[in-house]
């Protein structure tokens, strides 16, 4: 149940978190026969996922992997999952108002009430948070995955017209 407070401070729109949103890609190519897939095992194209603080590198061509949070296939639950990197695409700065959202990372936290101003995981609700969040998005959306991305969808589209 919800405490008085944290109901207040939700009525009042002061409960929120900032975070950097991502979609998952409609379609990607995968395995040695490179055949295309649509979204991934966990999610379903233009899923709208939040993406943590954390991240890890890898050697590999796809950039990384991510922690995000967001609704699974047939599901109507909020999950938790490691994506590769070139998975996501439109990365943006937003502010989440969403309870279930904010549950979830306030558990991902170790937190057992949401406290956005104590998330170290999950950006936090402060200036710096913002600045933080709006200089990943635009890191993401101008890395080379991005621009690969962009590129093959466009040769992908003037293929399809001829």
């Amino acid at each position: 149940m919800l405490d008085m407070e944290e109901a207040k401070q939700r009525q009042r729109g002061k409960l929120f978190s900032w975070c950097l949103v991502a979609n998952v890609v409609d379609e990607h190519v995968v395995g040695q026969d490179h055949h295309i897939e649509h979204g991934t095992k966990i999610f379903s194209p233009g899923t709208k996922v939040y993406v943590a603080d954390y991240w890890s590198s890898s050697p590999f061509e796809h950039g990384g992997v991510l922690y995000v949070i967001g609704k699974a296939r047939r599901q109507w639950r909020l999950v938790a999952a490691y994506i590769a990197r070139d998975r996501l695409t439109n990365f943006r700065t937003k502010q989440v108002f969403d309870p279930k959202a904010l549950r979830r990372m306030a558990q991902d936290e170790g937190q057992n009430r949401v406290r956005p101003g104590q998330f170290i995981r999950w950006w936090g609700k402060d200036d710096e948070a913002r600045r933080r969040v709006e200089k990943e998005a635009a890191y993401y959306n101008q890395d080379i995955y991005s621009v690969r991305r962009r590129e093959w969808e466009a040769s992908r589209r003037r293929m399809e017209e001829l």
